[in-house]
């Protein structure tokens, strides 16, 4: 082989070896990309995933408090017809009645009955 043709196959070698290293850059480059762009989502996500828990978790106490409430009216109302009567209730009426009460704002909240 020839000095010119070693140079020109010298160089051959060295511009493939360029175009290798190049490459392999920029692969190492759009790796990187994809990295950030998995942890932009996965923040995303994450805050999304926030977002919906203290949503509900605000509702949540919201049919709490509602219903703590229409307890607290049922109880009341309860009360107001035991003490309307001539006689007392027996107390498993009053029982009964609270039980059908509680039954009723159940099967509201949930829907379960227009």
């Amino acid at each position: 082989m020839a000095a010119g043709e070693r140079a020109g196959y010298s160089n051959s070698v060295d511009q493939a070896m360029n175009q290798v290293l190049e490459a392999e850059r920029e692969a190492r480059d759009a790796v990187e990309r994809c990295r950030a762009e998995a942890a932009r989502i996965l923040a995303a996500a994450e805050e999304g995933v926030r977002r919906i828990d203290q949503r509900a978790e605000r509702r949540i106490k919201l049919v709490d408090r509602m219903a703590d409430r229409a307890v607290e009216r049922a109880r009341q109302e309860l009360e107001g017809r035991r003490s309307s009567l001539e006689l007392a209730m027996p107390e498993v009426e009053i029982r009964e009645l609270l039980d059908c009460a509680v039954d009723d704002l159940v099967e509201e909240i949930l829907g379960e009955r227009p």
